[in-house]
This record gives C-alpha cells, sequence and structure tokens, in this order.
C-alpha cells in the first residue's frame, strides 16, 4: 500500500511540473534585464510616429507581456511597440 502511495504522489509531482512547463512554453519569458525596460514616467522618443502624432513624450502605460508601451505626447496618446520607443539620455 504505501508504495502505491507513493508512487501515485511522484505522479502527481511530475505532472505538476509538466503544467507548469507547459505554462513556460505557452507565454515564454523574454530575455531582458529589468533595468532596461521601459518604466512609467521615462522619456522617449518614437522612431516611427504617424501623421499629426507626437515625436516625443513619456510613458503612460507599459505592458510587459505584449511588449507594448502607451507614450502621451503632446498631440495626444501614442500605443508603440518597445522597439519602436527609444530613451532620452
Amino acid at each position: 500500500m504505501t508504495d502505491n502511495k507513493a508512487l501515485i504522489k511522484k505522479i502527481e509531482e511530475l505532472e505538476s511540473q509538466l503544467n507548469d512547463l507547459k505554462i513556460e512554453l505557452k507565454y515564454p519569458t523574454r530575455n531582458v534585464k529589468k533595468s532596461d525596460r521601459l518604466k512609467v514616467g521615462v522619456e522617449v522618443d518614437i522612431l516611427n510616429p504617424g501623421a499629426n502624432q507626437g515625436t516625443s513624450g513619456i510613458v503612460t502605460k507599459v505592458n510587459y507581456q505584449t511588449g507594448r508601451a502607451t507614450v502621451k505626447t503632446q498631440k495626444g496618446k501614442v500605443s508603440r511597440i518597445f522597439k519602436n520607443l527609444k530613451k532620452k539620455e
């Protein structure tokens, strides 16, 4: 009996580990240092501004899962992917 209980417990642990692995594969994390991430309040330049959109502004929202940030410019709000935003030094 005790062998069966130990075996069932081990199977449950393996199922839990497989579930965690599946979540990691489904939603991979990006290898970005936290210090390099955009944060709310950072001034940025917009690398691809559209017509009637500002070229720079301040980050108001950041979504690390989608890789997008909302920037408030003088002409309104603009949402861009991180690679289209450049931090001002």
